[in-house]
């Protein structure tokens, strides 16, 4: 997530907005040699790197700054860390090309066809989707509606802003964040199957990390990722389902 993101402000794109491969251009060449620059002054447990690691850097003072959803700071928060007053909350820094990101986590609901009550599990997600005030209060700002007036921008604003944790306000940039910056994997086309295997195979990772591991240079990293990416892309439009 984080890498795709920081592709993006360097336009740098997996697909265009037909859903077309778009990863071999000299942005995504120009982004990955960036990445392994500053990779040299990591150490090699960057590439093992596992759901808690940011956090941990994060806490034990090793890192200044990660990309990370707000657990980095509800966490400490609950527990009553002496440094949860000290950590901010900023977008993902622009490139570039600007300033764009990507959502943590996305949810995803279906119902099974065996379910027993599926009108009322159907009924359940629609109240969800339009009126997710009480899910987005009851997540402490961590989930966010789909839709903009599921939770409209005022009110939630507000609630971002009246969080007691210090520093004061530090919670009012997520609403910015989601209004401005925040898009979804695949932009500027639309998740599908062929993005979703790109994702799942960590296929992006792994071009970066062939570069700052010294193995390829960014251009032939880029290459053949792309080469990959191509195939995926023709197997699923061959499938009918791009």
């Amino acid at each position: 997530m984080a890498l795709l993101a920081y592709m993006m402000c360097y336009g740098s794109f997996v697909q265009s907005k037909n859903n077309v491969p778009t990863l071999n251009t000299k942005a995504t060449v120009n982004a990955v040699k960036l990445m392994a620059q500053m990779a040299q002054s990591e150490d090699g447990s960057i590439y093992g790197a596992n759901p808690a690691t940011n956090n941990n850097y994060l806490y034990a003072g090793t890192g200044s700054m990660i990309l990370n959803a707000i657990s980095a700071t509800r966490t400490p928060e609950a527990q009553h860390l002496p440094f949860s007053d000290d950590l901010m909350i900023w977008p993902i820094p622009i490139g570039p090309h600007g300033r764009l990101g990507l959502e943590h986590v996305m949810g995803c609901y279906s119902i099974w066809k065996f379910a027993q009550n599926q009108d009322n599990a159907s009924q359940f997600l629609v109240d969800l989707c339009v009126n997710y005030k009480q899910a987005t209060d009851a997540s402490q700002l961590y989930n966010f509606p789909s839709f903009p007036g599921a939770y409209p921008f005022k009110a939630i604003r507000k609630t971002a802003a009246a969080d007691p944790h210090k520093p004061h306000g530090k919670y009012t940039v997520l609403t910015t964040i989601a209004e401005k910056f925040t898009h979804n994997i695949g932009f500027p086309g639309t998740y599908n199957a062929a993005m979703d295997e790109v994702f799942t195979k960590y296929l992006i990772p792994q071009m970066f990390a062939q570069v700052s591991q010294g193995k390829l240079s960014a251009a032939d990293s880029v290459s053949q990722t792309n080469a990959q990416v191509k195939q995926i892309y023709a197997k699923w439009k061959a499938a009918g389902k791009i």
